[in-house]
């Protein structure tokens, strides 16, 4: 693994092109921020790196 569970979702939580997995027509107002993490967007690949590049911008202002 990349990185912490803690550490993708202080990510997730910061990045402003977070997509949640199958949650498209959901409302993001309805949506419990408890399980934002880049493991559940829609940009983080299989092989565990952001496809829009980021993830390493995010994580060293933390």
């Amino acid at each position: 693994m990349r990185s912490s569970e803690e550490t993708y979702s202080k990510v997730a939580e910061r990045c402003s092109e977070y997509k949640p997995m199958g949650r498209e027509s959901a409302s993001n107002s309805t949506k419990c921020h408890c399980d934002r993490s880049c493991q559940t967007c829609t940009h983080f690949a299989a092989d565990e790196h952001c496809r829009l590049d980021l993830y390493d911008k995010i994580v060293k202002n933390l």
